[in-house]
């Protein structure tokens, strides 16, 4: 079988818009969990068809038929990708999240590697936590630390957040700008692609305790300590979850 100059430059082609498409689907997640189903569907069916059309001059059963050949092997091949987004996806979805803390750690003076020792006397909390989005499209959300002590009174902390806005240098900024090099820590909105789960550290700038107190003793008298997921658009509580004391 004599493959022309033309079939193996339409077969480079085509093989590397393949590759492109499952690197881009593998490498984001969240971004592509934002399109409806049906787009998803066809950016897989893209790189399906460019893979076919790729390994189309190695097939002799089809050689100089490729109405043939698309009909027979490309239109079927693009069918379970179809199906699978349009009917199994939404069959699987749950609504909702589901998270845990996995562990916990605490920068302070000994431990912070000169973060403290800028100028900041706030302890800097950073518990991993594990966030699993069970519903079909991508979400945002973020997280929160609700502290109560046997009085009622609540301590409110919010996790650093990705964009701080205004461009003054606050003790966020500074922090976010410290951390953001280590790729184990995240940051407020948390991006969560569909039923897909994520995890790292968040980080937790303790700031409102009551002189004399340490992050410690707080969490110790805390009759209620829990982490909040809330809708960054709305403040909306979508889940609770207890932190643990690892």
């Amino acid at each position: 079988m004599k493959i022309s100059l033309q079939q193996i430059i339409t077969s480079i082609v085509s093989l590397l818009v393949a590759v492109v498409v499952v690197v881009f689907i593998a490498e984001n997640p969240a971004r592509i969990g934002e399109e409806p189903l049906l787009v998803r569907a066809l950016i897989l069916s893209i790189a399906i068809a460019a893979a076919l059309i790729a390994v189309y001059p190695l097939n002799p059963l089809f050689a100089g038929r490729p109405g043939t050949y698309a009909g027979v092997v490309c239109v079927p091949a693009l069918i379970p990708g179809i199906i699978f987004y349009l009917v199994v996806m939404p069959t699987r979805a749950g609504e909702g999240f589901e998270a845990e803390q996995l562990a916990s750690s605490l920068i302070s003076d000994r431990s912070s590697n000169g973060i403290i020792e800028v100028g900041f006397r706030y302890p800097i909390f950073t518990p991993t936590i594990s966030v699993k989005n069970r519903e079909l499209y991508t979400r945002y959300v973020n997280v929160f630390l609700r502290m109560s002590d046997g009085n009622g009174e609540n301590s409110l902390f919010r996790a650093v957040r990705l964009n701080v806005p205004g461009n003054s240098l606050s003790v966020e900024s500074t922090v976010q700008g410290m951390l953001s090099e280590n790729s184990a820590y995240v940051f407020n909105p948390l991006e969560l692609a569909p039923d897909r789960t994520m995890s790292g550290q968040l980080v937790f700038i303790i700031s409102n305790l009551e002189d004399g107190s340490t992050f410690t003793e707080a969490l110790g008298r805390a009759y209620q300590a829990q982490f909040e997921l809330r809708d960054p658009e709305n403040g909306q509580l979508l889940l609770e979850f207890p932190l643990q004391h690892i």
